[in-house]
């Protein structure tokens, strides 16, 4: 493949990246066998090759990847997607259902827009914390998370890091004659919550073409914890999704896309916390999405550039949200008709030392059906929420990657991001009851607005030798303040009041870490702090209003260690922990819903039909709080065991194909994850904040094909 003869290039004349490739391949279990490749890269498997372009990619940057054996080994009936993302150092989930709920990176809930979701490179605007609940494991390739600042890359929002989801696609032979199979790429059940899950495909490829179409599904029933049934945690979701390529001349034209339907109920309430122990409840249902992405990449080009990808992408979110309140009030809130359209031209291009991507970036959002309240009872009434928007951002970027020698790599990127609002004219009920009408008078003279901001980033990478290595960053990053707190927002239960002073927020990150890599050991040491200005956080005015404000100064610092060792050929090792610290600098008090501590050990032993496993996960309690948002939590620790069979032993029909089973939370211990918010004007309950699951035992069969 010409991709791969491309990369073999930069081997040749950088020969220590392929230490990097065996520190990826170590973290992300995934078996690569290093010994098996040759500098011809004829018996590199395809996960390598992710590897290997990825961290090519950001040789300075804190990176990590979940691979496809770890995906498909994995159990996602208890929590989806984020359970599998926490065994990641510094990410913790912020449960709010069976189905639902968000990531919180290095401290920073993906609500509060420190962080950004991609699919295939593409970022997701809008409403990404349910972007989560939209993702099938079984659909994805493999997940690239980047720790730490990634905005001189990415743009707004990207100040705490990135989780880049790879969708499938055939890889086979494009020149073989054509052809295409049915498989079922897994199953799975779980106890917890009746989850039952699973995907198939239809693909193939040959004369040029590849082709996938998948279908998945998932249904669950209310989940257990260990005080009782976390009422109203049910969800159920299907989808399709396709990947289509022509390759042709080093050339490769294709076309993918998605359609995906979830009803999900929040037992923790979400906006209407303290949940459904209290009456509350809420639930998307549906949650639909549809998306299409079209593009081209060629390799081999001469000039300007060795490497070109382009693609352009239409992106639409329609929800029906539903709210009950203990005194019996009903809401069908309509979030309808939003739009993110985009694209993106992407250039590298090898000069000497020097490794270069250039380009710019493009992304639009049209949204111009206002937020509807439908308040079914009692007094039946519409409430319009907020104007309709539109806005552009356009984004030229260079990033230099400088191989100064063979110990040292140096890297710096810039970016500028030009934004672009327009506000329409319809008005919101709210502006109508405003009999100041200051509201109104700011939204038109105010209907377009614009701001830039130029972000960039400093890193280096120095080689001890072929063992060791250390990294340093600086980066500065911004947070758009976009549309946040313009509308006032009559929620059922908590209303949030418009801030029409709200600044864009700033940050700066500074990294330095070191990793040690051999055939049987990898350890990776990272020290980080990010230092914001005008930080954006939403305030808690009393028990029933709130409002974002610029909270002034403040500051998140800390440690994350992953470490992975193989000993005695059959034993396995793997340590994973994250020491976080964050505070108001201003207010002199302590950031709320900060998980200070958590880890996970795992042990396994290697048999020849599989392996078998012991995970026990760590999280430390909060006694250093924000009491005007959170109380002190308990520190609390979960046992897991998995084994995994690879069928291809008993019977050679079976080959590539593997049986999952095992049990989480192994002694029904009870637990609330430090990261998951609470309402404090309720006292603690089931769902106040959620509890996190009882005893699961999960079965899962996984084809990797």
């Amino acid at each position: 493949m010409q991709k791969q003869e491309s990369i073999i290039k930069e081997l040749k004349m950088k020969k220590y990246i392929v230490s990097l490739l065996a520190m990826s391949a170590l973290v992300a279990n995934d078996k690569v066998v290093l010994d098996k490749a040759s500098i011809s890269g004829e018996s590199f498997q395809e996960t390598a090759w992710e590897l290997l372009e990825y961290q090519s990619q950001m040789p300075t940057k804190n990176v990590s990847l979940i691979g496809e054996k770890q995906l498909l080994e994995s159990s996602s009936g208890s929590g989806g997607i984020q359970s599998i993302l926490e065994g990641i150092a510094g990410i913790t989930y912020a449960r709010t259902s069976g189905l639902g709920g968000n990531i919180s990176i290095r401290g920073q809930n993906t609500r509060n827009g420190r962080s950004i979701i991609a699919i295939d490179g593409v970022r997701v605007n809008g409403r990404t914390e349910l972007e989560f609940d939209m993702i099938d494991p079984l659909a994805i390739q493999s997940i690239e998370i980047i720790r730490g600042a990634a905005s001189s890359m990415y743009g707004s929002n990207a100040m705490n890091g990135v989780i880049n989801f790879k969708t499938r696609r055939w890889m086979g032979d494009v020149s073989a004659p054509f052809k295409m199979d049915a498989k079922i790429r897994g199953v799975e059940v779980a106890s917890v919550n009746n989850a039952l899950g699973g995907r198939a495909e239809v693909l193939g490829g040959g004369d040029g073409w590849d082709v996938l179409v998948g279908l998945t599904g998932r249904k669950a029933s209310d989940f257990r914890t260990p005080a009782g049934v976390a009422k109203e945690s049910k969800y159920h979701s299907y989808g399709t999704d396709f990947n289509i390529g022509y390759t042709k001349n080093a050339i490769r034209y294709y076309l993918s896309g998605k359609y995906y339907s979830v009803s999900n109920h929040e037992a923790n309430g979400l906006f209407s916390r303290p949940g459904t122990s209290y009456g509350f409840t809420m639930s998307e249902d549906p949650l639909r999405e549809i998306y299409l992405k079209m593009g081209v990449k060629a390799y081999e080009l001469a000039g300007f550039a060795d490497k070109m990808d382009w693609y352009a992408y239409w992106r639409r979110w329609d929800t029906d949200i539903y709210n009950q309140l203990p005194n019996g009030q009903y809401r069908h809130r309509k979030v309808y008709n939003n739009n993110y359209v985009g694209g993106r031209l992407n250039l590298d291009k090898t000069l000497k030392s020097h490794s270069l991507s250039y380009g710019i970036d493009v992304w639009s959002s049209i949204s111009p059906t206002q937020l509807r309240d439908e308040v079914i009872r009692p007094n039946p009434r519409v409430i319009l929420n907020s104007r309709d928007t539109y806005q552009v951002s356009i984004a030229p970027y260079i990033k230099d990657d400088y191989y100064l020698n063979e110990a040292w790599i140096l890297s710096g990127s810039l970016r500028y991001d030009y934004y672009k609002m327009k506000i329409g004219k319809k008005k919101s009920t709210t502006e109508r009851m405003d009999t100041t009408l200051e509201t109104t008078r700011f939204l038109d003279s105010h209907s377009t607005m614009t701001t830039g901001a130029l972000t960039g980033n400093l890193g280096a990478t120095y080689f001890i030798n072929d063992k060791f290595s250390l990294n340093a960053n600086i980066s500065q990053d911004f947070k758009s303040q976009g549309t946040t707190g313009m509308f006032p927002n009559y929620g059922a239960s908590i209303q949030t009041l418009a801030n029409l002073d709200l600044k864009p927020e700033t940050g700066q990150t500074y990294e330095i870490g070191a990793k040690f890599a051999d055939k049987n050991h990898y350890s990776s040491l990272n020290f980080y702090r990010t230092n914001y200005t005008d930080m954006i956080a939403l305030q808690s005015l009393n028990a029933t209003t709130q409002q974002y404000q610029n909270i002034g100064k403040a500051y998140v610092q800390g440690i994350e260690l992953e470490s992975v060792h193989r000993f005695l050929e059959k034993w396995n090792l793997q340590l994973v922990g994250a020491y976080t610290y964050g505070q108001d600098k201003t207010a002199n008090k302590p950031l709320a819903y900060i998980a200070p501590f958590s880890g996970s050990l795992s042990l396994g032993y290697d048999f020849l039909w599989g392996s078998l496993s012991w995970i026990q996960r760590l999280y430390l309690g909060k006694k250093r709080i924000n009491n005007t948002q959170e109380r002190e939590s308990k520190t609390y620790t979960m046992s897991d065991i998995k084994a995994v069979m690879n069928l291809g032993y008993f019977k050679k029909d079976f080959k590539d194909m593997e049986m999952i089973v095992g049990v989480e939370n192994l002694f029904n211990t009870k637990g609330r994850n430090p990261a998951t918010q609470e309402n404090i004007n309720y006292s603690r309950a089931l769902t106040n904040p959620l509890l996190e699951p009882g005893i699961n035992a999960f079965m899962k069969f996984a084809y990797k094909y």
